[in-house]
Parts: structure tokens; sequence; C-alpha cells
């Protein structure tokens, strides 16, 4: 069995972020958010691999999309955290040489850090509850502090760093376990058999066996020990048919407020319907919620319209200043905190694409294009041809462009030795414009 150790990061603000994905229950696994530790890792998508083909519900967060806001949102609703990386401080917290080690410590996300705030997590001196289940399991895989241990340096003071880095978990109710050791023994411990962290503990390579209490917490690390504890023995890793996909739709909802939820009953069901009010042709609508809690509960409804605009309440009505199509959110939430999500897609008026060449620009033998879709809809599948002469099927040149959303605007590159010359967007007319008059434009 070998140890190994993970990174650590100091600067003026240093530390690290920790955290999971979404939904009712699923696993999180973050590892090696700078790209810098292959071997973390390779141990973290095996162990994911293995979950997964167990029939769990996995959300990995590697490398660049291991953000501190999809780490954050990842956390909402989740039935565990494996995080395999780096272990952050604050500058002169810590000595870099075995001396004494003060909080904040944290995890690190690939662009910026969550530092712990007592029981609380914080980004950006904002403070908030980890907002994932009670009873959870935290596994700490190779996190400097997290153990005790910094690199090859053994902290002055290893019970209250590990007191410290725990605290952030165990102020939502996880289960802290950290461990320098290779292999992710104790999830493996779990999915052979072992039906708590003491069973789990006993098969390890290095068994936990001694502890000491610090500020009225029983936290366990052998004298000079690479793994740690604080929690329950009697927790448990969750069972497969305990984890559900991630909800991306309810994780963004959380995040917007970060207020703690408590996950007890069952989840909020959202669901609407609309209809026109009026013809067609007019843009406005009434919405009206069809959601319900299977608990009963009273639920507070949010409209997101999808032009900036919002509304609460049941039954509602919108106009929209512009045709186009617009996706409605409705959000429940439940008095514990739960959320809910239904999204659609309305059609406002009557929307179409409307293309236009807004310039030219030569240089050399190359020839700029710009196209812009001023329109309400996007147009797809059509050429943009370039000729000289009086005729377009000779000495031309012509580029196939895909798509181009409402709103958007393209540069078309393409050979072309002549100065002057006339310039057709949409050659074909395969696209139903608002206007098929102002496709052209002569240079």
């Amino acid at each position: 069995m070998m140890r190994v150790s993970g990174f650590i990061l100091a600067a003026l603000i240093i530390a690290s972020v920790i955290t999971l994905p979404v939904a009712e229950a699923h696993i999180l696994i973050i590892a090696d958010s700078l790209s810098d530790s292959p071997d973390m890792y390779d141990e973290a998508k095996k162990v994911a691999t293995t979950l997964k083909n167990r029939g769990y519900h996995v959300l990995e967060l590697y490398r660049n999309n291991a953000t501190v806001k999809n780490i954050l949102k990842g956390m909402y609703g989740a039935d565990a955290v494996i995080y395999a990386g780096h272990g952050g401080y604050m500058a002169g917290h810590y000595d870099g040489r075995g001396g004494n080690a003060t909080p904040p410590f944290g995890l690190v996300a690939r662009d910026g850090y969550i530092w712990g705030a007592g029981d609380m997590m914080m980004v950006n001196g904002t403070t908030f509850y980890a907002p994932f289940k009670y009873g959870i399991p935290a596994i700490l895989l190779h996190v400097c502090f997290s153990t005790g241990w910094v690199e090859d340096y053994e902290v002055k003071n290893p019970v209250e760093t590990v007191y410290n880095f725990a605290r952030m978990f165990r102020g939502a109710g996880a289960n802290y376990y950290a461990t320098a050791w290779d292999g992710a023994e104790i999830i493996y411990d779990f999915l052979n058999g072992a039906r708590n962290f003491y069973e789990a503990n006993q098969q390890n390579y290095e068994v936990i066996n001694q502890s000491t209490l610090y500020n009225g917490t029983q936290v366990w690390r052998n004298d000079h020990g690479y793994a740690a504890f604080v929690g329950d023995w009697n927790g448990t890793f969750p069972l497969v048919n305990q984890t559900t996909p991630y909800d991306d739709a309810a994780a963004e909802e959380w995040y917007i407020t970060k207020n703690r939820p408590t996950f007890t009953g069952s989840k909020p069901v959202a669901d609407f319907s609309y209809a026109y009010c009026g013809s067609t042709s007019i843009r406005t609508f009434a919405f009206t919620s069809t959601s319900y809690d299977p608990d009963g509960d009273d639920l507070t409804l949010k409209w997101n319209f999808g032009d900036g605009s919002t509304a609460t309440g049941s039954n509602v009505t919108h106009t929209y200043a512009r045709e186009g199509y617009y996706t409605v959110s409705l959000t429940a939430t439940d008095p514990n905190g739960l959320i809910s999500v239904k999204k659609k897609t309305v059609t406002a008026g009557n929307p179409k694409p409307d293309l236009v060449v807004t310039g030219t620009r030569k240089s050399g033998s190359t020839l700029y294009i710009y196209i812009r879709n001023q329109g309400t809809a996007a147009a797809r599948n059509f050429y943009t041809r370039v000729w000289y002469g009086s005729y377009p099927t000779k000495n031309y040149r012509q580029v196939y462009t895909g798509t181009l959303n409402p709103g958007a605007s393209i540069t078309l590159k393409t050979y072309y030795r002549y100065s002057r010359g006339t310039v057709k967007v949409d050659y074909y007319n395969r696209v139903a414009e608002k206007s098929e008059t102002n496709n052209l434009r002569r240079f």
C-alpha cells in the first residue's frame, strides 16, 4: 500500500473547493481540478467506473469542469462526495515545514476556492451550509491538511487541523473520512459488503483505533497516521437504489439563493400548462401551474419567462415584446427547501430569421463577409455567394453556414481575387425569412 501526498497551494488567498451535484440522490466525484495530478485523476475515474458499472448515478467533475459553480451546484442533494486533489490554506496560516496549521482550509476548484467557515462553507465572502443530505459520506483522497499531513510534513497540531478541515462537512451532517493512502480502499470496502464506517475501517490497510476529544468532538486519528475520521461509525455508503440522476435545473435554483434545504419528505413535482390569449399572432400567454407536493405541503412558485421577466403565483399572464422562441421555467419549492423545475418552450408570434450582409472587407486575396441574423428565429443550412460581374454563375465563391441564431453575427472568409463584386446571403433561398429583399450587397 502506497501513500500519495496531495498538493498544497498558498497565496494571498489560497483555499479549495469541494462539493457535489444535484437531484434527490447521487454520488459526486471531483478530481484533478488543476490538471496537474494524473494519478488522482486515474484513481477517481476508476472509482467512478466501478460505481457506474454497479448501477450508481454518478456526477463526475474533472479538470476544466471542476469549477466553483459546478462543484457547488453538484452538492445539492448529493448522497456522497468523493474528492481527490489539492487542499488549500490562506497565506500566513502555515509555514510549509510542519508548523502549526490554522483555518480556514478548503479544496481547490479550477477557477477559485471554497473555504471552510466554521460549520459552513464560504465563497467570495458569502457563507452557506453545504446543501447535501444529512449523514452522507464525505471522502477525501490525498488532500493536504485533511489528515494532518502536508506532503511529507506532519503539521504540529494534526488533531486540531483535522477537526477544522472536517467542520465544513460535519456542519451539514456528513461523516468525514480522509486518507493519504492510495487506492480509495474505503469505498471498495463498502462495495464489497462493509455495512458501515466501522466495518470498512476494520478492513483497511491502516485501521484507525485512536481518538482525541477536541472541542467536544471525537477526532479519530492514529499517532502519525495517514487516515482520519470524524463522525458516526454507524454511517453508511448509499445503496444503488438510493441514487437518482443529477438535476441541474434544481441545482441552479439552489445556487441562486444558497438557502439550506433539509431533504425531509418528498420532492415536489413541477409542471404547467399554457395557452395563447387571443389569436396566435398575439404574444400574450396565460400560464397555469399544475405542480403538486406528494407530502401535501404548500409550494412557492416562481416563473421565469425566458426574456428576463419573472412572476410568482399559480396563474399568471405574460406578454412578450418580440416574436421568438422562449424557454419558460417554473420552479416549485416546498417548505423544506426541496426544489423541482419544469421547462417548456413557447412560440411568441410568428418568428422567422432575417439574414443581411452588414459589410465586406478585402485583404489581399481574401474577402471577409459579415452576416447578421436580425430576425427572431435561427437560420439553418444556407450558402452565401460572392461573384464578380453580371452573372452569379461565373467567377464566384460560396461558403456554407450550418446555423446562425437570432441576433448573432458571423464572419465568413473566402479566396476572392477581384476588388469589386456582389454578395448574396442565402443564395438558394432555402431559408424562409421575414424579408427576402435585403440579402444582396454590392461592394
